[in-house]
């Protein structure tokens, strides 16, 4: 089983969750909540690597290591 980091980000104007990850740039997903957005996130994932599997191409390696850092900035 491998790992890879997952953003997720929530929109105050359409009050919605995104989930994008560093490792797979064009799978994201949109939900309503933070456990929604999660699984339609992981289900695109494995959609892909199904489909990847299917037509026998190679699978993405997951070699890349990101690190999550918080900062903190001062208001204006």
């Amino acid at each position: 089983m491998k790992t890879i980091s997952v953003v997720i980000e929530y929109d105050p104007d359409t009050k919605t969750y995104g989930a994008t990850s560093p490792d797979l740039p064009d799978i994201y997903a949109i939900g309503e909540s933070r456990d929604d957005v999660l699984d339609r996130f992981v289900n695109s994932v494995n959609e892909y690597l199904a489909y990847l599997r299917e037509r026998d191409e190679p699978l993405p390696s997951f070699a890349t290591r990101h690190e999550v850092v918080t900062i903190a900035i001062p208001a204006a």
